[in-house]
């Protein structure tokens, strides 16, 4: 430990003289109360906990690396009791310990990429935006939803009021549903038991997408063009197995397939 204590006591002044190295994170404890009692969900009180850590590193003007964690209790199931670290965000539950964000950022004059683990945003709306396709959240809890990261590639080129951007995003993330168990899921009358929900059909292409946006001095607007798959599910019902039971599996469809099979049934019908 000695040997340790010495060195960060040297590096110590370097690195705060050259501001290479920063760091945020935060402790936060929640409690959500309902008070009422869902058909399928008896549980009025549940607890969270949040503890993240990012830590900037930025050895050089045009590089920077940026790394954090995510580290998750949940009092009502909606926690993944494993301890492992995930990396991919493609679990119906939360996981216990994540990378949040694992990237690389490198900008020389109007070029700028990033590579990794990070957040893509193609929209500014508050509640509903269109182009946002990079951009799946996690709606386990609807009241509380937040962003998931997705691991890919992104470049953008400055030009003047303009900025063209393009994506490549190899590995899918979907967007994290309500678990059927709870509150969240709500069952017509008179419906099974229980709901069960198969492993759901995750694609295993890649996503690209192009974005061209101007900001001016009273407008703002955009041109997009994406080919991937919709980050919200389908639901499929599968054949029964049981007569208490209804199994169901989430379905990703390619957004560009449903537009073509739109102007096929249109075509055939004229």
């Amino acid at each position: 430990m000695k040997p340790l204590a010495v060195a960060l006591l040297i590096l110590a002044p370097q690195i705060g003289a050259a501001q290479t190295i920063s760091q945020r994170g935060f402790i936060d404890a929640t409690l959500t109360s309902f008070p009422q009692d869902a058909p399928n969900d008896t549980v009025s009180n549940i607890g969270d906990l949040l503890i993240r850590e990012e830590v900037f590193v930025k050895p050089a003007a045009w590089l920077q690396f940026a790394g954090g964690v995510d580290v998750r209790a949940n009092t009502h199931g909606q926690v993944d009791a494993r301890w492992r670290v995930d990396v991919d965000d493609r679990d119906a539950k939360r996981p216990a310990l994540s990378i949040r964000r694992l990237s690389a950022t490198l900008n020389h004059g109007p070029f700028t990429l990033d590579l990794g683990k990070q957040f893509i945003r193609w929209g500014k709306t508050d509640i509903v935006t269109p182009t946002d396709r990079f951009a799946p959240r996690d709606f386990l809890n609807v009241i509380d939803t937040e962003f998931l990261p997705v691991t890919g590639a992104r470049g953008s080129i400055r030009a003047g009021e303009g900025n063209l951007e393009v994506v490549w995003v190899p590995i899918f993330t979907p967007s994290r549903t309500p678990l059927f168990d709870e509150r969240w899921t709500v069952t017509p009358p008179g419906a099974p038991a229980s709901i069960v929900a198969a492993a759901p059909d995750l694609p295993s292409g890649p996503q690209t997408g192009v974005r061209w946006s101007h900001v001016g001095a009273r407008l703002e607007y955009s041109l997009a063009f994406f080919d991937g798959f919709n980050h919200l599910p389908d639901i499929e019902l599968l054949p029964p197995t049981r007569p208490d039971q209804v199994t169901v599996r989430s379905r990703y469809p390619s957004l560009r397939r449903r537009r073509r099979d739109a102007d096929a049934l249109v075509h055939d019908q004229g």
